[in-house]
């Protein structure tokens, strides 16, 4: 992920990504879930985040307490030292003592795996970092890598999207508007997130997609907000365009599972949240599915989940 320079304000462009597209603690929740259902008879401890950015789900691994008492850990890891600087300021702030927790690595993923980086119980590939891999022997490269870097029991865990709104060329608007989950956690300001498709190459499946931010020119710390980013005022509206862009291959799950098993995970599994209306607070499901529940949806968004 590309970073902008690093400041001490709170709308530092990975602060609105983090309240834009993040869900960190939900994302700690799952990822523990997911390894316990694979019966690995032990609660997670080591955390590796792939093309961490961030390292928002780091904080967010290392503050859920495990049921013994004992100590996380965390390894983030990305070719953006920058990010990683920002990630451990973060840290520092939010999780105090505990920030000892993490260790960042500036580093391509690739070489990501022992005794150069420790074993994880749970690796994570979020924020459809896969889709940055355009080429199936280099997703297939990464894959076995992973694999290499994940303790006995341990899982890989990637997500997906799909569907054909969302590589419909256009532009969605989002209010959003942070509530801080942790108590060091300091709200900001609202603000206006804007999810941009630019363009689409059907041939390639390759998707250029940019993140833009807006807020309002006189909140404090707005002035900020334009360091060393495309920022400009627009009609009382501090505005950063292409403050993040992708271009994702969109893998099918099919895809994506059958370079897991290439890889030489044995049984991995497509795992999506579902809700039947009719069972009420009872017909909330995230779980393991069959790839073929996505067809005929117009867009949606899904795990893959590969056992060591």
């Amino acid at each position: 992920m590309a970073s902008p320079p690093n400041n001490r304000s709170g709308f530092h462009p990975l602060e609105l990504y983090r309240w834009a597209v993040q869900d960190p603690e939900t994302h700690a929740a799952v990822l523990a879930i997911m390894h316990q259902r694979g019966g690995a008879g032990r609660e997670p401890a080591v955390f590796r985040e792939d093309f961490a950015g961030s390292c928002a789900d780091s904080v967010a691994w290392l503050a859920m307490r495990r049921a013994d008492g004992a100590a996380r850990r965390a390894i983030a890891i990305d070719l953006d030292g920058g990010a990683l600087e920002w990630g451990r300021e973060r840290a520092s702030r939010l999780l105090g003592s505990l920030a000892s927790g993490l260790e960042t690595r500036a580093m391509d993923v690739m070489d990501a795996r022992p005794p150069g980086v420790p074993e994880a119980d749970v690796i994570a590939a979020l924020n459809f970092s896969v889709l940055y891999l355009h080429e199936r022997n280099a997703l297939v490269a990464y894959l076995a890598s992973a694999r290499r870097g994940l303790a006995p029991g341990g899982v890989l865990v990637m997500n997906l999207f799909g569907g054909p709104a969302t590589v419909r060329v256009g532009t969605e608007r989002h209010r959003v508007t942070p509530t801080p989950r942790m108590s060091t956690e300091a709200a900001i300001p609202a603000f206006d997130y804007l999810w941009e498709v630019r363009s689409f190459d059907a041939a390639r499946r390759v998707v250029d997609c940019r993140i833009h931010f807006e807020l309002a020119a006189k909140a404090p710390g707005a002035e900020e907000l334009a360091i060393g980013a495309d920022g400009r005022h627009v009609a009382g509206v501090r505005r950063i365009d292409d403050a993040f862009r992708y271009d994702f291959k969109v893998w099918t799950p099919a895809e994506l599972l059958d370079a897991c098993r290439d890889a030489g995970f044995a049984s991995p599994e497509f795992w999506r949240h579902t809700y039947d209306p009719s069972k009420g607070a009872a017909g909330v499901f995230l779980g393991a599915t069959e790839a073929r529940s996505i067809d005929g949806l117009e867009s949606w968004t899904a795990y893959v989940v590969a056992r060591a």
